[in-house]
């Protein structure tokens, strides 16, 4: 997870915003949260209103990588 921090004009941190890694595998864009689960992504990077069952198999098959083979698959976080 990314987190990003907002500062006042005195250079304070008043805010942080905290936002889950975005992977590509198997042809789909996706979110992943330990807390939430996968969140499958539009093009424009929206959350995708079904996610279907081949979303969830490509995202099964993802789940069984290893932690560095993931790390290959983050575009964002």
């Amino acid at each position: 997870m990314a987190s990003y921090y907002t500062k006042d004009a005195e250079g304070k941190i008043d805010g942080i915003m905290t936002v889950s890694n975005i992977y590509e595998f198997g042809g789909f864009t996706f979110e992943f949260s330990n807390f939430l689960g996968p969140l499958k992504l539009n093009k424009d990077l929206m959350p995708s209103a079904a996610m279907g069952r081949k979303f969830f198999k490509a995202f099964e098959e993802w789940a069984k990588l290893s932690d560095e083979e993931k790390l290959e698959t983050l575009i964002f976080g």
